[in-house]
C-alpha cells in the first residue's frame, strides 16, 4: 500500500474511532436512589447512544457544589445532568445574579426534577430558556393540583407544610395563597424552621402537630427537597394525627400519603433523557429545546391511608384514578 493510501486509511480509521467514542455525561445528584436518574440513563441507552457517566452526589449539601462546578469546568463533559432545583441553581446560577461564584455557562445542562424553573430564577419562560439549559418538570401546575384536591372533597381550609428557606418554595406559597384566596379557601401554613432560619428534622413531628391543631380539611405537601428523606415520618405523623394528605410527588405517596396528582419519576427521567439526546445526537442548542412536564399525570389514591382516615374516593374519581393497595 502506498504511503498516500495508507495515510487515507488511517484517517478513515481515526474518524471511525472518534465517532465511536462515547459521549461523556456528568450527573450531579441531590441524593442517590431516585428512579429519575435510571430513567434518564435508560432513555439514552434505548436511543442507541453510547454514554460514559460520571456521577457526583451532594447528599443534600449545597456547599459541595462549587468544587463540582470546578471539576466540570476542568473535565468539560459533553452534557451535565442536574437532579434538583438546588443542584441546578448551584451549577448554572440564577438569572441576574451578581458577584456569583463560577458557573457552568458553556456546557449543556439538562435538569430532571425542578418543579418551577421560572420561580426558581432559572429561566424567564419555558418555551426557550435563552441559556445553556433545558429539562423536565416533575409536578403538575398549582391550579391543576388545587382542582384535583377539590374534586376529591370540598375545601374550606387547606393546610400546607413547606420550607420557606427555599426561594422556589416561597414563590410557590405566594402563588398558592393567591389561588386559595380566589377560591374562598383559608390557607394555613407550617414549616420546620429553627431559630437559625434553617429546617430541622427534629421539628417535623411538632410541625405536623401544629398543623393538626388548625384542623384543615386537607394537607398539601409540595415537592420539598428537605422533606424527601423524611417522607415516611411525615406521612406516619399525618395518619396518627388524622390528617388527610395531598402529595405532589410519587415518593410521598409511596411513603403513605393519602392521595396525589403525580408523575412517575422514571418517566420524568426519560423525558430529560429525550432532551439530552436532542442535544447530543441532533446537536440542538439547549436554549431552543422547550422545558416541559409530562403530558399526563396520574391521580392516585392510597387506599390503606384512605381507609385508616375513613375517607373514601367519590364515585367519579373511581372512574379514572389509580388505587394503590399498599
Amino acid at each position: 500500500m502506498s504511503r498516500p493510501a495508507l495515510l487515507a486509511a488511517l484517517v478513515v480509521l481515526a474518524a471511525a474511532s472518534a465517532s465511536a467514542a462515547p459521549y461523556r455525561v456528568f450527573m450531579v445528584l441531590h441524593r442517590s436512589g431516585a428512579e429519575t436518574d435510571q430513567g434518564f440513563k435508560d432513555y439514552l441507552h434505548s436511543a442507541g447512544l453510547e454514554v460514559a457517566f460520571t456521577v457526583r452526589n451532594i447528599e443534600g449539601d449545597a456547599s459541595k457544589l462549587p468544587a463540582i462546578v470546578q471539576e466540570i469546568r476542568t473535565k468539560r463533559p459533553d452534557l451535565v445532568y442536574a437532579q434538583s432545583t438546588l443542584v441546578t441553581q448551584g451549577l448554572v446560577g440564577q438569572l441576574g445574579e451578581t458577584d456569583a461564584p463560577p458557573r457552568i455557562t458553556d456546557i449543556p445542562v439538562v435538569f430532571a426534577m425542578v418543579s418551577d424553573p421560572v420561580s426558581a430564577g432559572l429561566v424567564e419562560r419555558l418555551e426557550s430558556s435563552g441559556r445553556n439549559l433545558t429539562g423536565a418538570i416533575h409536578v403538575a401546575s398549582l391550579p391543576v393540583q388545587l382542582k384535583a384536591m377539590q374534586s376529591f372533597m370540598p375545601l374550606k381550609r387547606l393546610g400546607i407544610a413547606y420550607n420557606p428557606a427555599e426561594l422556589s418554595q416561597r414563590t410557590m406559597f405566594d402563588r398558592l395563597s393567591q389561588l386559595t384566596a380566589q377560591a374562598g379557601i383559608e390557607l394555613v401554613a407550617v414549616d420546620p424552621l429553627g431559630p437559625d432560619g434553617k429546617p430541622d428534622a427534629a421539628r417535623l413531628p411538632t410541625m405536623m402537630q401544629r398543623l393538626a391543631a388548625r384542623r384543615p380539611d386537607l394537607v398539601y405537601l409540595p415537592p420539598v427537597n428537605f422533606f424527601a428523606p423524611h417522607s415516611e415520618l411525615l406521612m406516619s405523623e399525618a395518619l396518627r394525627l388524622g390528617l388527610p394528605t395531598f402529595c405532589a410527588i410519587e415518593v410521598q405517596l409511596e411513603a403513605g400519603g393519602m392521595m396525589g396528582l403525580v408523575a412517575p419519576f422514571y418517566n420524568v427521567g426519560g423525558l430529560a433523557g429525550f432532551k439530552a439526546a436532542q442535544i447530543l445526537r441532533d446537536r440542538r442548542p439547549p436554549s431552543e429545546i422547550p422545558i416541559e412536564a409530562l403530558s399526563r399525570f396520574s391521580f392516585e389514591v392510597n387506599m390503606p391511608a384512605a381507609h385508616a382516615l375513613g375517607l373514601y374516593p367519590p364515585m367519579h374519581i373511581l372512574r379514572y384514578a389509580r388505587m394503590r393497595e399498599r
